[in-house]
């Protein structure tokens, strides 16, 4: 299938891209936003979480801090990751970084030159912190919003990330990338898929968070009962446009890799997210969930043929 170029959430790939270029690294020398979100393990595993009436879905490996640090190291670059603290240690810590600052994740409900900021309490975002000047910071924000100006305590509520669920840390900052090595597209594959395969198997079990094949399946059963307005909203709006954007940059990471009976598979999985999307904004949940059997099933044979 014809790869995807156009608009999509890839907010900390875009961020590690720009980090990376204005680090030093030619335009040649950085991967695509698409092979980088690969590197991140990110587009491969799913994950159903249910605390309490809240229940949240992710097509995705859950936890983009640490698919960040699998991507920068597979990228052969080395960086300051700092973490914890408190506000005045932060902002310390941003004072003395040197080159651009990857941020995040931060909260992008307080991100309030975001028109949509309002709807957005409790979703997690990656930014890059271009300069601290006297209380604004000015950002390079991957949503569409370049050079942008945000009042320094704003920034510093985004910052803490308190609703974001896969992090116990505030203020976590990556700067002064360094690269150390220069490993060959192939190498990077090679050293990503047993770390994507780990995505796709894991599955915690319960009674809390679910994975891989049983996530799925929940999710479907989730959804013929009856799905939440706002789960709703953030499926049309978010989770399947990204999910079909990941699952074609995965068809070309695995085809690249020689991994063609994968990649077959996950073409089909691109195609069932992209009908996800159209029948779930008519609001026709039982249709969806009978896309998510089928991409049940899908998973099945992905775990079938792993590596």
């Amino acid at each position: 299938m014809l790869p995807y170029v156009g608009s999509g959430d890839y907010c900390y790939s875009n961020s590690l891209h720009m980090a990376l270029r204005g680090s030093g690294a030619a335009s040649e020398e950085v991967p695509l936003p698409g092979f980088l979100e690969c590197l991140t393990t990110m587009p491969f595993g799913h994950a159903f979480l249910k605390r309490g009436e809240t229940v949240q879905f992710f097509f995705d490996g859950l936890d983009p801090h640490r698919g960040l640090t699998r991507a920068i190291e597979t990228l052969g670059w080395t960086c300051q990751l700092t973490q914890g603290g408190d506000e005045q240690a932060a902002l310390e810590r941003l004072a003395l970084a040197k080159g651009p600052i990857l941020v995040g994740p931060v909260d992008m409900g307080y991100l309030t030159y975001n028109p949509n900021a309002a709807y957005a309490r409790g979703a997690d975002h990656f930014v890059i912190v271009l300069a601290v000047e006297q209380d604004i910071v000015l950002l390079h924000d991957p949503k569409g919003y370049p050079c942008v100006p945000l009042d320094l305590k704003a920034f510093l509520q985004a910052w803490k990330a308190k609703a974001i669920a896969y992090t116990q840390e505030p203020f976590i900052m990556r700067s002064d990338f360094v690269r150390v090595r220069q490993p060959g597209r192939q190498e990077m594959i090679a050293q990503t898929l047993p770390l994507l395969a780990e995505n796709v198997r894991d599955d915690p079990g319960g009674p809390q968070v679910y994975g891989s094949v049983r996530a799925i399946r929940l999710f479907a059963d989730y959804l013929r009962a009856g799905a939440h307005p706002g789960l709703c909203g953030e499926l049309i709006y978010f989770a399947f446009p990204l999910a079909a954007r990941r699952m074609l940059d995965a068809v070309s990471f695995l085809q690249e890799g020689g991994l063609n009976e994968l990649a077959g598979l996950f073409e089909q999985k691109a195609r069932l997210f992209g009908q996800a999307q159209a029948v779930a904004v008519r609001k026709q949940w039982h249709a969806v969930a009978e896309l998510m059997d089928r991409l049940a099933a899908l998973e099945e044979r992905v775990l079938a043929v792993l590596p």
